[in-house]
């Protein structure tokens, strides 16, 4: 883990040594990446192209597909969606109790999907969305799988090409998994934080959601799986983990604005923020948090020095 005695110079000599590794061994250690969110320069990272599965980190990609269908539909996130009959058969986590016939607004199964890593929540938003999809193109077919394909057409037009999206949870059933990079989803979590609507779904501790069931509304509690919220800077966006993708976390954290005063007497404002992605660590908060603070390190380092560039791989397009 990045986080014992010469972090940076470990980090270092990771990201060196990456393109050496047998795949076995790239597997066996975290991917990492550290990359601000206004430069896209790539600040620290290691073994950040090795594919692995995502697990929760899916429903980033699934957000923010139900959030750009909102705004492009101008439905919006206030209708609301019924849990499909065979969301139960295809969740492994049903962490708020949802049953299929249930009726939730888009906008509290966005909570439950971001906050809670509700299976069943993320299911029905890809239902609803994905059918949505289907009858306005006038076409047949499966809505989960219309939905997928959605994701999948957001993670190739924001770059990240090694991704590989099965299901709107990433906790699929099936031997086959969901599978990214490091450095792919800082690529998604970057659109995901440049837009005000998702920070508003991830930076709240706990949220009381409504859930119709047979004609009667309940008040449900969903607490924000994100257990470095409000530390560092720290506002977002997810973290999660099972068996499979081991322990993962996207993490954005904001520092306060630079203000430059200017000769005419205006002010520039320069604003600093971070994205750190962690896939396959056996303890991702710990090893987001140094990463975090390195990065920073890192970042006020590059900034005063000139924010040089040597080559275009630095930056987080050309990665």
């Amino acid at each position: 883990m990045i986080g014992a005695p010469s972090p940076f110079s470990v980090a270092l000599m990771l990201v060196l040594a990456a393109g050496c590794l047998a795949p076995d061994q790239a597997q066996a250690q975290a991917g990492v990446i550290v990359v601000d969110s206004f430069n896209r320069k790539v600040h620290l990272a290691s073994a950040a192209k090795s594919r692995r599965p995502v697990g929760g980190l899916a429903k980033i990609a699934t957000a923010m597909v139900v959030l750009d269908w909102a705004e492009a539909s101008k439905v919006g996130v206030n209708v609301l969606a019924t849990v499909p009959p065979q969301a139960l058969s295809l969740a492994r986590h049903n962490r708020l109790g949802l049953q299929p016939g249930d009726k939730v607004t888009l906008r509290d199964l966005i909570y439950a999907t971001m906050m809670g890593g509700d299976d069943l929540a993320a299911i029905t938003l890809g239902y609803f969305v994905g059918y949505d999809h289907l009858y306005r193109l006038g076409r047949q077919g499966d809505p989960l799988s219309e939905f997928v394909r959605q994701m999948n057409h957001l993670a190739r037009r924001e770059g990240a090409f090694a991704t590989r999206f099965l299901s709107p949870h990433g906790s699929e059933l099936s031997r086959s998994v969901s599978v990214s990079t490091a450095a792919d989803m800082a690529r998604l979590a970057l659109y995901a934080v440049s837009r005000p609507a998702m920070h508003f779904y991830t930076n709240q501790r706990s949220r009381d959601i409504t859930v119709f069931r047979a004609g009667q509304a309940m008040q449900v509690a969903v607490v924000n799986g994100n257990p470095l919220l409000g530390g560092a800077g720290v506002d977002g966006i997810k973290v999660a983990g099972d068996d499979r993708s081991g322990d993962c976390a996207a993490i954005s954290a904001e520092r306060p604005a630079s203000v430059y005063k200017q000769a005419d007497g205006s002010s520039l404002i320069y604003r600093h923020r971070m994205v750190v992605i962690v896939l396959g660590s056996s303890d991702a908060r710990s090893e987001a948090q140094n990463l975090l603070a390195q990065g920073w390190n890192t970042y006020t380092g590059w900034l005063a020095a000139g924010r040089p560039i040597a080559a275009q791989s630095e930056l987080l397009n050309f990665y």
